[in-house]
C-alpha cells in the first residue's frame, strides 16, 4: 500500500488532523534556505516531532550548508532528514555518514524543472540523476517539482510518465511529490506506482493554514488506489 506523507506541518493541531487522517509520515520544513510559508526554527521543530505519536514518522525538511543541515538533524531529532536543496552528490555522502551512527537517515528530494524536465543537479537527466543518488547512501528519494518561483510545494505536477520510468527502474523507495491532491492522486499512483507520496499544498485552504477535511479525503485517495 502507497505511504503518505503530509508535510510542512506547522503546529500540534496541524499534527492532530494529519494523524487522525491517517498520514504515514508527518514533515517540518526546519529553517529551509529560501522563504516558504512553512519554515519553522529547529527549536520548534523538535518540540513538534517530539510530540509526534508513537507509529507515525518524522521527517525534517532541509536545505543549506550541510554541516548546518546536520546540526539542525541533530537538534530536531527526525526519523529522517530530507535534503531538499541544491546539494552535490559529495555533500549528500557527507550527510549521511555523519548521521550514519544517529539513527537518523537520509532522503534526497531531486527537483525536476517543470519548464525544461532537466533535474536540478549535476547530472540533468532525471532517470540518470537517480541513479546516481541511488548510490549515495540516501534512503529514498522524493522527486518534486521545481518553478522558478518556489523551489517547493509548487502545486505543479511533473510528467508521470518519466516517473514512471524513474520508479520501475530505481533500486531505492520513490517518494513522488509536486502537485498533488485529492483529485489527481489515484491517477499519480496507478501511473508511477511510488512507494510513497507527499503532499504540502494539496491539502491546504491558503499557504501554511492546513485543512483537516482535505488530509482526510487525500488519504482516503490513497489508500483506495
Amino acid at each position: 500500500m502507497t505511504r503518505v506523507k503530509i508535510c510542512g506541518l506547522m503546529n500540534r493541531d496541524d499534527i492532530h488532523m494529519a494523524v487522525a487522517a491517517g498520514a504515514d509520515a508527518l514533515g517540518f520544513v526546519t529553517e529551509y534556505p529560501i522563504p516558504v510559508p512553512w519554515n519553522l526554527s529547529r527549536q520548534a521543530a523538535a518540540e513538534l516531532v517530539a510530540s509526534v505519536p508513537p507509529f507515525v514518522t518524522t521527517t525534517a525538511v532541509v536545505g543549506g550548508f550541510v554541516q548546518d543541515m546536520v546540526d539542525r538533524a541533530l537538534c530536531v531529532k527526525p526519523h529522517f532528514l530530507q535534503l531538499h536543496g541544491d546539494e552535490t552528490l559529495e555533500d549528500i555522502q557527507w550527510v549521511c555518514e555523519q548521521l550514519a551512527h544517529t539513527g537518523i537517515k537520509v532522503l534526497k528530494a531531486l527537483r525536476i524543472n517543470i519548464e525544461t524536465g532537466e533535474a536540478q543537479f549535476s547530472e540533468t537527466d532525471p532517470l540518470k540523476a537517480c541513479h546516481l543518488l541511488a548510490q549515495s547512501g540516501v534512503s529514498g528519494l522524493v522527486v518534486d517539482s521545481k518553478t522558478s518561483s518556489r523551489p517547493a510545494g509548487t502545486g505543479v505536477t511533473l510528467d508521470w510518465q518519466v516517473m514512471q520510468q524513474v520508479s520501475t527502474q530505481l533500486e531505492l523507495p520513490l517518494i513522488l511529490a509536486g502537485g498533488l491532491n485529492v483529485d489527481n492522486v489515484g491517477e499519480a499512483i496507478r501511473i508511477v506506482h511510488p512507494y510513497g507520496v507527499d503532499v504540502i499544498s494539496g491539502v491546504e485552504k491558503q499557504a501554511g493554514v492546513k485543512d483537516g477535511q482535505l488530509m482526510i479525503d487525500f488519504v482516503r485517495a490513497v489508500k483506495t488506489s
